[in-house]
Order: C-alpha cells, then sequence, then structure tokens
C-alpha cells in the first residue's frame, strides 16, 4: 500500500496544553465524521415509540420487537466491525471510511422508502434497512481508532477522544431533535433520506480531502525513523497475537465491556419509554429538549474538565486511567438508579407537552442535573477506555483490537433491549425492570480493579517489541 505523507497541518504536533480549538483545526476531518455520523444513528432509542406507532399505529409500544430492531442492528456492528477492523490494519483507511459511509448512506435512504401497508412486512424491511445501517457503522469506531493512534500524540489522546466525544454529543442531541420532530409529525420519511444523502456527500467528500497518516509514526520508538522514506510493514503473526491481543489487560477489558455495555443499553432503552409513557406522558421533543438543557452541557463539561486531567494523571500513572474509570462507573450506577425511583408527578399529555411547565416542577429540574452529572461523568470512561487499549497494542492491531473489543460491547448493547424487553413484559414496571437488569453491569468494576495487576506489565512487552523492530528498521536503512 502506498502510503502519502501527511499535510504541514498534519505534522503539527500537539502538546497537552494546546486548546481544543488547535485539535479541532488538526482533526477536523475525523470530527466531522464522527459528527455526521452521530446525528444519523441517533434516532432510533429516542424514537423507539415513534417508530413502533409508524409500524403498529395506534397500538400500544411493541417493546420486544423494537428491542429485536435495535439488536439487529448493533449485532451488525458488532459482527462487521471485525470485518472493518481486520481491513483497517492492511489497506487505506481512507477507502474504508469511504467505503462505510456510503452504506450507512444508502441504508437510511432505502428506510425512507418502506411502504406501510401491512405492519410485519413494514417491520421485517426496518429491520433490513436497520441491519444494513449497523453493516457500516461498524467500520466507524475502528477506522478512528486505528487512523487516530497514527496521527495523535499519546499525551493528547484523552483530549482527542474528548473533542470527540463533545461533537459526539452535540451531534447525537441535534439528531434527537430532527428526529423527534419529523418523526412526531408525520415526515419520518424525510428524515431517513436527508440523513442519507448527508452521509453520501461526507463519503464522497472524504475521499477526496481526508490523508493518510504513517503507520506507527507517533510511536518514540520510531520517531526518527519513519520521518525517513521508511514504511512501517509489519503485520499480526501467530506469536504477536498470543503475546499481545490476549494479554490479560486485554483479556479483562473484552470481559469487562459485555457487562458495561448491558448497563448501558438498559440505562437508554428504559429511559425513554420510561419517561415517555403514562402516568409521565413526556413527548419524545420534549425529551430531547431536556437532552439539549441538561445533556449537552453536561457532555461538554465532562470532555473539557477530565480530558485535560485524564492525560496529565496518566502521564504520572497509566493505572490513573483506570481509577477514573471505576470512580465514573460507581457514580454512573448510582445515578442511572436515581433516575428510576424519583417520584416524577403523574401528568397528562398536554401538561408534559409544555416543557416550562415541566421545568416549573423541582423534580424534574433534580431529573435534569442528574442527567447532567450522567452525560459528565460518561466522558470519563469513552477518553479514557481507549487510549489503554491503544498503548498495550501494537500499531498493526488498533483496528482489530478495537473491532473485537466493540464487538463484545456491542453484544452487551443488543443484549441489553432484549433484556430489558423480555424483563418488562414479565414486570411491567420500569424501576423493577432497571434495578433487575443493571445488576448485570457490577462485574466490570471489580473487573477494572483487576487489570491495575498487569497493566504495566503489557504495556512493557509492547515497548520492548517496538524497540526491537525500530533496530532492525534503522539496520536495514543503513543498508541501502
Amino acid at each position: 500500500m502506498n502510503v502519502k505523507p501527511t499535510t504541514n497541518n498534519d505534522d503539527e504536533r500537539v502538546t497537552v496544553k494546546n486548546t481544543k480549538f488547535k485539535l479541532l483545526k488538526r482533526f477536523w476531518k475525523l470530527i466531522l465524521i464522527q459528527a455526521v455520523v452521530s446525528i444519523s444513528i441517533s434516532g432510533l432509542m429516542l424514537n423507539m415509540l415513534g417508530i413502533s406507532n409508524i409500524i403498529w399505529p395506534g397500538e400500544e409500544f411493541h417493546s420486544f420487537e423494537i428491542g429485536l430492531l435495535v439488536s439487529s442492528k448493533m449485532l451488525m456492528v458488532a459482527v462487521f466491525g471485525l470485518f472493518f477492523g481486520f481491513l483497517s490494519d492492511r489497506i487505506s483507511r481512507k477507502k474504508l471510511f469511504t467505503l462505510v459511509l456510503l452504506l450507512m448512506g444508502i441504508s437510511k435512504i432505502f428506510n425512507g422508502f418502506i411502504p406501510m401497508n401491512e405492519p410485519i412486512s413494514s417491520f421485517i424491511l426496518f429491520i433490513a434497512c436497520y441491519a444494513a445501517l449497523g453493516v457500516g457503522q461498524g467500520g466507524i469506531n475502528p477506522l478512528i481508532i486505528s487512523y487516530s493512534n497514527d496521527a495523535c500524540e499519546l499525551n493528547i489522546r484523552s483530549q482527542f477522544f474528548g473533542l470527540k466525544e463533545i461533537f459526539n454529543q452535540l451531534f447525537l442531541i441535534l439528531g434527537m431533535i430532527i428526529s423527534a420532530w419529523l418523526i412526531s409529525t408525520g415526515f419520518w420519511r424525510i428524515y431517513f433520506w436527508s440523513t442519507g444523502f448527508l452521509l453520501l456527500s461526507v463519503a464522497i467528500s472524504m475521499f477526496f480531502i481526508l490523508n493518510e497518516p504513517k503507520r506507527a509514526s507517533m510511536r518514540h520508538e520510531f520517531k526518527d525513523i519513519l520521518s525517513l522514506d521508511i514504511k512501517y510493514d509489519y503485520k499480526l503473526n501467530r506469536g504477536t497475537i498470543k503475546s499481545t491481543i490476549f494479554s490479560n489487560t486485554n483479556i479483562i477489558t473484552f470481559i469487562e465491556g459485555v457487562f458495561t455495555w448491558i448497563l448501558f443499553s438498559i440505562a437508554i432503552y428504559l429511559i425513554y419509554p420510561f419517561i415517555q409513557s403514562p402516568p409521565y406522558n413526556v413527548s419524545p421533543v420534549v425529551s430531547s429538549f431536556l437532552m439539549i438543557i441538561f445533556g449537552i452541557p453536561g457532555a461538554i463539561f465532562g470532555a473539557i474538565t477530565f480530558s485535560k486531567i485524564s492525560d496529565q494523571l496518566a502521564q504520572k500513572n497509566i493505572k490513573n486511567r483506570i481509577y477514573l474509570i471505576v470512580i465514573s462507573m460507581l457514580i454512573l450506577f448510582g445515578i442511572v438508579i436515581l433516575l428510576f425511583i424519583l417520584p416524577l408527578p403523574k401528568l397528562s399529555p398536554g401538561e408534559a407537552n409544555n416543557l416550562m411547565n415541566l421545568l416549573s416542577y423541582p423534580i424534574f429540574l433534580l431529573f435534569g442535573i442528574l442527567l447532567f452529572i450522567l452525560r459528565a461523568v460518561l466522558c470519563i470512561y469513552h477518553i479514557n477506555q481507549t487510549p489503554i487499549l491503544q498503548i498495550i497494542n501494537l500499531p498493526e492491531a488498533q483496528g482489530t483490537i478495537s473491532s473485537w473489543n466493540q464487538f463484545l460491547e456491542e453484544l452487551g448493547f443488543g443484549l441489553g433491549p432484549i433484556i430489558s424487553g423480555y424483563l418488562l413484559t414479565i414486570t411491567n414496571n420500569y424501576t423493577e425492570t432497571a434495578l433487575i437488569a443493571m445488576s448485570i453491569g457490577v462485574p466490570s468494576i471489580f473487573l477494572w480493579l483487576l487489570a491495575n495487576k498487569w497493566i504495566k506489565r503489557d504495556i512493557h512487552r509492547i515497548e520492548l517489541i517496538l524497540e526491537k523492530r525500530a533496530k532492525e528498521l534503522s539496520n536495514e536503512n543503513k543498508k541501502t
């Protein structure tokens, strides 16, 4: 593969003290990809009731069927993430970005043409389109992680992922607002068509403007070598797979991901139907405005506040990233439980659809404050987990390891709606369902604490391998 040299802007080095604006200027193409993907995929969770009404107009919420819809998409994200993660370690990530964005755009456009004659056939077509969307979406995260590993310095990884998370949250909320308004007003086809064409246009643009960084160019072992006309062309083999992919820290993060994302998906899957169903009757549009008022500021605050702190603490001791993750998860457990046991007032649809009336209740203000904290603390997990995975794995394994991690996380995220949907049909009580289902996520905290035992040893193993390879490349260059 011919690797294009990076541009001057891409070569500009960033330090811990750099501003978010400088990071945005340097990585705006990756941020644009994340923003467009976020606005395009955000409509499902918030509009589960709306989609249920589109397929089964006038009927009660089909929790099990919609759970299958969500899970089918998550399954495709998980499975095809492995495929695109494998490819991202071997071929041009620019071409792969173009391919996965095209797949997502085409699936969204086709979704807008589904006929609404027979509920069963419409439901099957919805599943097919969302499954196709999941195929493309599966490649996004492994590609971003693989690309950023070769374009972003180690000491600013949390700040990069924090910036990415800011735009992810901003455009998730924007997508929620747009989708909630269009779906609730009957213009759901316009939502699918518009987001589909947006994905297609970004896919075509990235093919022409995205540059491909040299692999391993951000590792200090290759700082002087890869500045020459030398390529890092190592591939995973049986020995490196055994010694690095199956390291203790990797195995722990794999298992932890399943439990953690069951927790996250249950919270997301249940919270919106919970406040939108009787006796609370909060509409999808008002739900999205609650997220704007409380969720967006929380996400921005968390990303800005904790990203620089995470990088600074990680420079002192990599174990600090693990401690931050554990603290964030403990807080998340407490907040999610509180959200479901708050004594929210019973409201008529007219009362609940008035945002100002809703916020006149102190308990709803408390609900909003908890959403703020939830979004802020959630950033701590996102901006620390990925840098840990990057530093304990080889440059040629970044796509592979992130895709396997994504596979197991999506497995957990896909199981969450099925578990909670099934429990909801039995208990017919959101609070009981949340308390029972969330207990599955408890082991993840203990697994992260266990990772402290091996993480430094696993990092040292990677450093030894790369130092040896740096000497090999240097000697080969001298011979030529």
